[in-house]
């Protein structure tokens, strides 16, 4: 097991207390798999891990939003609770 995958198991048990969180596998060869926030139908961010960095991603904005660990993905998600959302 990477670094990398023992962070995406510490993000995931994380967020999986998380109201609105699901697990999503990649299902494009080569892809990694997600942790998404899908409170209505729609995917509003989707977590993943990639080269020792929590990486959360803004599909209607099409951005990236880096952090160096878990803390910092969660103090931001806190930041935007009961928002319109992450972004």
């Amino acid at each position: 097991m990477t670094a990398d995958d023992v962070l995406f198991d510490q993000v995931g048990a994380a967020l999986g207390t998380r109201g609105g969180w699901r697990y999503e596998p990649s299902t494009t060869p080569g892809g990694l798999p997600s942790w998404c926030l899908d409170p209505g139908g729609e995917v509003v961010v989707s977590v993943n891990v990639t080269d020792g960095a929590v990486v959360a991603y803004l599909p209607s904005h099409d951005r990236d939003v880096r952090f160096g660990g878990l803390d910092g993905l969660l103090a931001w998600l806190d930041e935007r609770e009961g928002s319109a959302g992450p972004g």
